[in-house]
């Protein structure tokens, strides 16, 4: 009898060290994420007996889920309806205020904000007006109807002069294309100039150089 308690404290020992448990003279790795898993499982039943309240957290998580994509399919549209909005824009007299440009565009009902450009020193400062248009079809009447008119008196200017109002990105997208337009005409200009003098040095060589 003394000589199996020896070896089952032996067998203790070694699970102790090499973290194993015991079941008679067999041993074998603990399991202890398993271990883990059901004690969780215990306290979560021990601390809330009605499963019930549990299923319905969960479906309030669904809810929620539910309610962020729909969340985020309204912002899609916002964006979808900002987009088809149109923006124009033209200078106006310094001190021109927004009543003065509503009543010149009073017929399309845009958005007005005044703003003031500078280059160089503070004398050369210029006022202009950002016209947001519900959609574009409304931006080219207005400017069919309105561009180039006598606005001297509302606007303090003799020809009003509407501008696209592009924004960041369809800015870069012009900015591409006019580079490219005059990448393609700075290439065809060289190409030109170098037949040209191939051209020249050929009619010299056949005028001054005899055959043989």
């Amino acid at each position: 009898m003394g000589k199996l308690d020896l070896e089952k404290e032996k067998q203790m020992e070694l699970a102790a060290i090499w973290g194993s448990e015991v079941d008679g003279d067999v041993r074998y790795p603990k399991r202890r994420g398993a271990t883990k898993k059901v004690m969780r499982t215990e306290a979560i039943s021990e601390s809330d007996p009605n499963n019930e309240d549990v299923l319905s957290d969960v479906g309030s998580d669904g809810e929620g889920a539910s309610t962020n994509k729909g969340n985020a399919k309204q912002k899609k549209n916002i964006k979808k309806d900002a987009k088809k909005e149109y923006r124009l824009h033209c200078f106006v007299e310094p001190g021109t205020s927004k009543n003065a440009v509503r009543t010149v565009f009073d017929a399309y009902q845009p958005k007005v904000e005044l703003r003031i450009t500078q280059k160089g020193n503070l004398l050369n400062k210029s006022q202009y007006a950002v016209l947001t248009f519900r959609n574009k079809a409304m931006a080219l009447h207005a400017v069919k109807m309105l561009d180039g008119t006598n606005q001297r008196d509302m606007l303090g200017v003799e020809k009003l002069k509407l501008n696209l109002m592009l924004n960041r990105h369809q800015s870069s997208i012009v900015r591409k294309k006019r580079n490219k337009l005059l990448k393609q005409y700075q290439n065809e200009k060289i190409t030109k100039e170098v037949l040209n003098d191939m051209q020249f040095i050929e009619q010299f060589i056949s005028q001054h150089i005899p055959q043989s």
